[in-house]
C-alpha cells in the first residue's frame, strides 16, 4: 500500500484523537523510523508513542476498523529488517517501560515490553537476581523486542533462549481482547467457549502440530539454536507453555502488553579463560572437546575483527591488554561454580587442551570480574567493530545467524569461505562458538547491483549447507525480511503452510508486521533496502576535511543502526536522548537525517532547513560519540559543518551571536552582565531577555579585572625552562584565579609561564581556539583564531615551548577540530605537545623523585569533562592525584547540561536542568561536606553552582594547596 501525503495527514489527525502518546507524521520523523539495523529501509505511515495499554487498545481497533498495518518497536536494533515497514509503528521504548512486579520467592517478573535489559538486570542486582539472556546489545535491547525475536545472548548454553525463559505473556490480540499465554494443560480446550479467541488459537495450535508431525522430523533444525518461523515444535497435546509460540514471531501474532521471565541467580564465582589460536579451523575443531567441560558461554573473535578493533579509540587500549600477538583467532570461554575447585579444574584442563593442539596456540585466564568485562566488553561490540569498516563496502547481515552442530562447524567454516572466493569476497567470524551460531558476514557494496545479486546466491549456497547438516538459517537474529523468504527452502512447504495457518488464526487481516516470516518480502528487493537503486548523495562544500571517509554523505553513513547511543547507564552519549528518550535526539537519530537529506530522500531542501535545525537542536556536542560509537560517528562535528550552511541561509538569534563571538565582545558583555543580573528578574525585562534567547533563571558570569592576574603574571618566576599557558577567553575573564592557582604551582615546579596576550607583543586580545564559532558553526572565524595562534607560534619561534590549558573544550581543540579544519594554514609546521595542566605536571613529576607536596586529607570527587572522556584524557587527571596519594573517585555522569551557552539558552534552560539531574547534582548533593569535587570545565563548575548548594573546583585550586607552602 502507499498512501498519499493527503491520506497519511487524514491518518494523523484521527490517531493524534484517539491517543495520549506523542504521535510523528512528518516526513522527518518517518524518515528517522525507516531503518533498524539491517539493509532495509520502509518509510512507515506514522509513528505512535504510546501512553498506555488503552492507548495500544485504541490503536489496536483503528487498525482493523481502517486495516491499517500495525509494527511494535522496542530498540530499533533488529538485524534483519524485523522493526521496518509501512506501517503505523509502535514505539514502545519511551513510555511502557516499567518493572511491574517482581517476586523474589518465586524468582520471576513481570514487565513491560520496553524495559531495557540492563535495566531490568540493574534492578534485581541487588537481590542477586539476573534475567540471563545477556544479548550484546544489552544497553539499549527491550525485553518486547527479544521476546518477539527470542534472543539467545552469549551464554545460551547455560542459560538457554528468550523461549526457555519466558513464563507468559499478556497479549492484546486482534479483535481487540487481552488475552495471557501461559502454561496450559491437555484440559484446556474443555474448558474454554468454542468462539473464544484464544480458544480457537490453542485448537489451531494442536492442529498444525498433528499436521506436520512427520514433516518436524525430517525438516526441523537439531540445533538448540533455532528462531525461524514459528516454534511449532514445543507445542504438545498433554499440556505447553503457550506463550513460547508466541516468543520468537516478531509482532506478527499480536501485540505484547505484558512479559512474565524466569530469574536466575547471578554467578557467584566466575573464571574466564581466553584461547588465542594459530589456526581458524584448528580453533572451530576443537570446540566441541571445550564444550564437553560444560562452560557457560565459548565465544569467537576472528583475526579481521581483532583488527579492526585495534583501530576503535573505545576498544584499542583493551586489544593492546588482552590480545597476545597476531592470533587467527581467540576463543573466551567461560566457568560458573559455586565450588571454586570444581571451576580450577576445568581452567586446567581447557588450558591442556588449548596447547596441546599446537604448540602455537596460548592460553591466559582471568579471575577478576572487572577484567572479565572487559575483554568480554570487545567480544560484546563484535557487531559494530565489524561495522566500522570505511568505505561502501561492508560485512552484511545476511547469513551471519546460521547455526549448525559443533561437530559440523569446522566443515561449515571452510566450506563458507570457498564460497566468498567464488563471489570475490571475504567473511568475518565471531559470536557463539559454544552452539555452532557463528555471526558470519561477508563483505559486499550494498550500493551495487551486483553485490546485491551476490547476496542472494550466497544465501541460497549457505543455506544449503546448513539444511544439508540438518541445522538452522536462522539461530538468533530472527526472520524479518532477509530470511523469512528462505522459509520453504528449509522447512519445506507443509510447514510453510502451517506457519501460514498460525498467522491466519492470530491475525486474519494480516495487519501485524506484514511480510515476515509468512507471505514474506523479497530479501533482495532494492526499493526495500537503504541504498535504492540510483541512490546518490549531494556532494556538498565542507570546511571539515572528511576524506578518511570519502565526503560527509561517507562519514554520516557510517551510521549502521545499532542503537548504541541509546545507552543510558553508562558513558556520555547520547546526553539530550537521556532527558527526552526521542529518536530525534539520538546519534542514530540525527545520522539518519542527515543522510536522508543529502541523499536527497527528505523534501527538497531539508539539508538546509528549519527542521534540520531542529533535528540538531539538542545536539550538545560532548563528543561522546566520537568514542563511544564504535563507528565514531561524530555528530559534533557534523553540527557544526552543518550549521555553518545554516546560518548562511537563516539569521542568527542576537543571544547566539553575542556568544560566539565571545573572543571578540568580551568589552560588551563586560557592560552587559552586571546590568543583567540587575534587571533579569523585573517581569517585563525578563520576558524580553528570554525571547532575546538568554534565560533569566541563572546569574549571566561577570568579565573580572585582570590587574592581580597581571601583577603575578609579571613578578613569577624567571627560569629557562619555559612553556605557553593557555590562556582561555573563560577563564582569562571570568575565573582567572584558576590562572593564578596555575601559574605558581607550575612556578614552583621550575617553569615560567608565557601568556601570549601578556607576552612582550601584547597582542590586542588573548589567544583563542576557536570553541564558540565552532559551537554556532562559524567555521572560517574559528579558523581564522586558530591561524592567529600559528602565528603567534611561527613568529616568536615557540615550537619547542610545551602548550598547557587549564579549560578542557579549549585545549583538545587542538587535537580535534585544529586537525581536521581545512582552513587551518601552517598547521606542519606546529610541533608544541599540547598538555591539560594535571597531564603536565604528572609528566613532569613522574620524571623527578624529589619534589614534595603537602598532604592533602579530603577525598576529591571527580567530574569528567565531556570533551576530557572523549578523547580518553581523564587518565591524567586520575593518574597525578593516584600518585600525590589523594583519595579520588569519578562521578558517574554524562554530560553536566551546561555544554557551553546550552544550559544558558532560554528554550534549553528546562533539558539542561534535567541533564544535571540525571546523576551530577544528586552525586554532588549528596557527598560529604568535606569532599573537595574537581570540575574542570567552566560550563560544569557554573552548573554545580547554579543547581546543588556546592562549589565545583578547577584542579588547579586543589594543586595550589599542596604545593602552596613547600619549599
Amino acid at each position: 500500500m502507499s498512501l498519499s501525503a493527503g491520506q497519511i495527514q487524514k491518518i494523523s489527525k484521527e490517531i493524534s484523537s484517539k491517543v495520549e502518546g506523542k504521535t510523528l507524521f512528518d516526513d522527518f520523523s518517518r524518515g528517522r523510523y525507516s531503518t533498524d539495523a539491517s539493509v532495509y529501509q520502509i518509510k512507515p505511515i506514522g509513528v505512535v508513542l504510546p501512553k498506555d495499554t488503552n492507548d495500544v487498545l485504541n490503536l489496536m481497533e483503528y487498525s482493523q476498523k481502517n486495516s491499517i498495518p500495525l509494527l511494535a518497536r522496542g530498540g530499533g536494533s533488529s538485524q534483519c529488517g524485523q522493526t521496518v515497514g509501512e506501517s503505523i509503528v509502535l514505539d514502545y521504548s519511551r513510555h511502557q517501560n516499567k518493572i511491574l512486579e517482581v517476586n523474589l520467592e518465586e524468582k520471576y517478573v513481570w514487565v513491560e515490553p520496553g524495559v531495557v535489559l540492563d535495566h531490568l538486570n540493574a534492578q534485581l542486582k541487588p537481590h542477586g537476581l539476573w534475567f540471563p539472556v545477556d544479548v550484546s546489545t544489552s544497553s539499549r535491547a527491550t525485553i518486547g523486542g527479544m521476546s518477539a525475536n527470542n534472543s539467545c545472548g552469549s551464554r545460551s548454553l547455560y542459560y538457554g533462549n528468550m523461549v526457555h525463559n519466558v513464563l507468559a505473556i499478556e497479549t492484546i490480540l486482534d479483535d481487540g481482547s487481552i488475552s495471557t499465554f501461559d502454561h496450559i494443560d491437555k484440559n484446556f480446550l474443555s474448558t474454554k467457549n468454542d468462539q473464544d479467541k484464544l480458544y480457537k488459537i490453542i485448537n489451531k495450535f494442536f492442529d498444525v502440530r498433528k499436521n506436520v508431525s512427520s514433516e518436524l522430523n525430517e525438516h526441523w533444525p537439531t540445533t538448540q539454536r533455532r528462531v525461524g518461523g514459528y516454534n511449532i515444535d514445543l507445542i504438545d497435546p498433554n499440556g505447553f507453555n503457550s506463550s513460547h509460540l508466541l516468543v520468537g514471531s516478531e509482532g506478527t501474532l499480536s501485540l505484547f502488553n505484558k512479559i512474565k521471565l524466569k530469574l536466575s541467580e547471578l554467578p557467584k564465582n566466575k573464571i574466564l579463560g581466553v584461547c588465542y589460536f594459530d589456526n581458524f579451523h584448528q580453533a572451530m575443531e576443537i570446540s566441541q572437546e571445550i564444550v564437553k567441560l560444560k562452560p557457560t558461554c565459548v565465544e569467537l573473535m576472528d583475526r579481521n575483527l581483532l583488527n579492526l578493533a585495534k583501530d576503535i579509540p573505545m576498544y584499542a587500549e583493551g586489544i593492546k591488554k588482552y590480545i597476545k600477538g597476531n592470533p587467527a583467532a581467540v576463543l573466551m570461554v567461560e566457568f560458573i561454580d559455586t565450588d571454586q575447585n570444581v571451576y580450577e579444574k576445568k581452567i586446567n584442563d581447557l588450558e591442556y587442551i588449548v596447547l596441546n593442539q599446537n604448540n602455537k596456540n596460548q592460553f591466559k585466564y582471568y579471575s577478576d570480574l572487572n577484567e572479565q568485562k572487559e575483554v568480554f566488553d570487545i567480544r560484546k561490540a563484535g557487531l559494530n567493530i565489524l561495522m566500522s569498516m570505511k568505505g561502501d563496502r561492508k560485512p552484511v547481515a545476511f547469513i551471519e545467524d546460521c547455526a549448525v552442530s559443533l561437530e559440523h562447524l569446522a566443515d561449515y567454516t571452510a566450506s563458507l569461505n570457498e564460497i566468498f572466493k567464488k563471489y570475490g569476497t571475504s567473511g568475518m567470524f565471531y559470536a557463539h562458538a559454544s552452539v555452532g551460531t557463528l555471526h558470519v558476514r561477508p563483505v559486499l557494496n550494498m550500493k551495487s547491483d551486483n553485490d546485491i545479486k551476490n547476496m542472494k546466491s550466497i544465501s541460497e549456497e549457505a543455506f544449503a549447507i546448513v539444511k544439508n547438516y540438518k541445522g538452522s538459517h536462522s539461530g538468533e537474529h530472527g526472520d524479518g525480511i532477509v530470511r523469512s523468504e528462505f522459509h520453504k527452502m528449509m522447512f519445506g512447504e507443509k510447514i510453510t503452510k502451517a506457519f501460514e495457518e498460525i498467522k491466519d488464526t492470530f491475525d486474519n487481516k494480516n495487519l501485524l508486521n506484514p511480510g515476515k516470516i509468512v507471505r514474506p518480502l523479497t530479501s533482495n528487493d532494492r526499493s526495500l533496502m537503504r541504498y535504492k537503486s540510483g541512490y546518490q548523495a549531494e556532494k556538498i562544500n565542507t570546511h571539515y576535511d572528511w576524506s578518511d571517509w570519502g565526503q560527509l554523505s561517507d562519514a554520516v553513513e557510517m551510521c549502521n543502526n545499532n542503537g548504541a547511543c541509546r545507552n543510558l547507564d553508562s558513558g556520555v552519549m547520547c546526553p539530550s536522548y537521556r532527558v527526552t528518550k526521542e529518536e530525534k535526539d539520538l546519534v542514530r537519530g540525527r545520522a539518519n537525517t542527515l543522510r536522508l537529506a543529502l541523499s536527497n530522500q527528505l523534501p527538497e531542501g531539508s539539508f538546509v532547513s528549519k527542521d534540520m535545525f531542529e533535528t540538531m537542536e539538542l545536539c550538545v556536542s560532548c563528543k561522546a560519540c566520537q568514542r563511544e560509537c564504535p563507528m565514531s560517528v561524530d555528530m559534533a562535528k557534523m553540527k557544526s559543518e552543518f550549521l555553518s550552511h545554516y546560518y548562511n541561509k537563516f539569521r542568527m538569534r542576537i543571544k547566539d551571536k553575542v556568544i560566539s563571538e565571545m573572543p571578540k565582545m568580551i568589552w560588551l558583555l563586560k557592560i552587559i552582565a552586571p546590568i543583567f543580573n540587575k534587571v533579569k528578574n523585573l517581569p517585563i525585562i525578563s520576558t524580553i531577555i528570554e525571547q532575546f534567547g538568554f534565560t533569566t533563571k541563572r546569574e549571566m558570569p561577570e568579565v573580572q579585572s585582570q590587574d592581580i592576574l597581571k601583577k603575578i603574571y609579571t613578578e613569577q618566576l624567571i627560569s629557562e625552562k619555559k612553556l605557553i599557558l593557555f590562556a582561555d577567553t573563560f577563564n582569562i575573564n571570568f575565573e582567572n584565579q584558576n590562572l593564578i592557582y596555575a601559574i605558581k604551582v607550575l612556578n614552583k615546579l621550575g617553569f615560567q609561564t608565557i601568556i601570549p596576550s601578556y607576552d612582550k607583543d601584547n597582542l590586542d586580545r588573548p589567544l583563542c581556539c576557536g570553541r564558540t564559532y565552532i559551537s554556532y558553526g562559524q567555521l572560517d572565524k574559528a579558523a581564522n583564531e586558530l591561524n592567529r595562534f600559528n602565528d603567534y607560534i611561527i613568529k616568536n619561534n615557540y615550537y619547542n615551548l610545551p602548550v598547557v590549558g587549564i579549560e578542557p573544550s579549549c585545549l583538545l581543540t587542538f587535537s580535534d577540530e585544529y586537525q581536521k579544519l581545512k582552513d587551518v594554514k601552517n598547521r606542519e609546521k606546529i610541533k608544541n605537545k599540547f598538555y591539560l595542566l594535571e597531564e603536565f605536571i604528572l609528566e613532569h613529576i613522574e620524571n623527578d623523585n624529589n619534589i614534595k607536596v603537602n598532604k592533602f586529607d579530603q577525598n576529591v570527587l571527580i567530574h569528567g569533562h565531556c570533551h576530557q572522556k572523549s578523547q580518553d584524557r581523564m587518565k591524567g587527571l586520575k593518574n597525578l592525584l593516584s600518585k600525590l596519594k589523594i583519595n579520588n573517585k569519578m562521578i558517574e555522569s554524562s554530560c553536566c547540561g551546561m555544554a557551553g551557552s546550552f544550559g544558558y539558552d532560554s528554550k534549553h534552560y528546562e533539558i539542561s536542568k534535567k541533564m544535571a539531574n540525571l546523576s551530577l547534582i544528586p552525586a554532588v548533593n549528596n557527598s560529604d561536606e568535606k569532599d573537595f569535587i574537581i570540575a574542570n570545565g567552566t560550563s560544569c563548575r557554573h552548573q554545580i553552582s547554579d543547581l546543588s548548594d556546592k562549589k565545583g573546583k578547577h584542579v588547579s585550586e586543589l594543586l595550589f594547596k599542596i604545593f602552596e607552602t613547600v619549599n
